[in-house]
């Protein structure tokens, strides 16, 4: 396949929540298109909240009105509120020149409590998506905060996933018309969420303790590029390892035609913007009948996958 050099209109380049600061510094410049925004959001009585890890982008929060509590990000000593506290373009600077891998660390019941009684204010219940249990214990934490908040429903349901595939649940949450269809249809989703991640190094995975430094050595020699997938329950699969990088692109596009029919699909990156809008606009060629949105993978994935990863995210039909 050949790829267009162009950013296509069809597939828009949208960065997942901001930091506090960035936002402050964009009220200005964006009042008067919120104002307008604001029209068109959607209403409901029922909420929907996730968690940072969902990569939800800035436009769909606006439009939908979706809750996001963040996780924390931890570098030695120092705590951050993911995209918060820390964009993700800081997030992966400071990971590039860390010789120790950061951790993570999910909000407690106590936030997400704090959360729902706010929301109780206003609506009659709520569902809650978060990332896989397997991969954090935020969808528990969840759970234990919603059992703090009396007479307000909250349905906690585990994506089993990561990244886009929940904001892309949250989506489809938000647009039902109640909360029994909205919690029907995204529990029927959930087997259907994939994670295909294309790894530029091996670095991280090394420093994760999932793979052996002279595996790590062997594979760096040989310009090895490891393709995963995160399918059902949170399980992380090896699909295929390729030499150089631009072998590695075409076989990941490769396993994706070999994985449809698919509802939604979105292109992630970790600072490879370029090369996310390239798979895009190829994709949209293939499959002109999606939207195919571009955002930046964040700080857990971020962490195993390193600098420079690409993705392909979506949901089966």
């Amino acid at each position: 396949m050949r790829w267009p050099s162009s950013n296509p209109r069809s597939a828009p380049a949208i960065r997942a929540s901001r930091s506090r600061s960035s936002r402050a510094a964009s009220t200005t410049t964006r009042s008067s298109s919120r104002s307008s925004s604001a029209v068109s959001r959607v209403t409901r009585s029922f909420a929907v909240v996730t968690d940072s890890t969902a990569d939800l982008p800035d436009e769909w929060r606006d439009r939908y009105d979706i809750e996001v509590v963040p996780l924390k990000v931890i570098f030695g000593k120092e705590t951050f509120r993911d995209r918060v506290d820390m964009t993700d373009e800081e997030f992966f600077r400071r990971l590039a020149a860390s010789s120790t891998l950061p951790t993570t660390s999910a909000p407690s019941p106590g936030e997400f409590a704090e959360v729902y009684r706010k929301l109780a204010r206003d609506h009659d219940g709520c569902i809650s998506i978060h990332i896989g249990a397997k991969l954090s214990a935020t969808a528990e934490a969840a759970r234990i905060g919603a059992q703090a908040v009396e007479g307000f429903r909250v349905s906690v349901i585990d994506s089993q996933s990561v990244s886009m595939p929940i904001a892309f649940l949250c989506r489809v949450a938000a647009e039902s018309e109640t909360l029994g269809e909205a919690i029907a249809a995204v529990e029927q989703r959930v087997p259907k969420c994939r994670v295909l991640a294309l790894l530029d190094t091996l670095r991280y995975l090394e420093m994760g303790g999932r793979l052996s430094r002279a595996g790590a050595m062997i594979g760096t020699m040989l310009d090895l590029k490891p393709l995963l997938l995160v399918a059902e329950d949170a399980t992380i699969k090896p699909v295929d390892r390729v030499r150089t990088r631009s072998r590695a692109i075409p076989r990941m596009i490769e396993f994706f035609r070999s994985e449809q029919p698919v509802e939604y699909v979105a292109v992630m990156h970790a600072e490879a913007k370029e090369e996310a809008e390239r798979i895009a606009a190829g994709l949209h060629k293939e499959f002109p009948d999606h939207e195919i949105p571009i955002g930046q993978i964040g700080s857990v994935l971020g962490t195993h996958a390193g600098p420079q990863a690409l993705g392909i995210v979506y949901i089966k039909k």
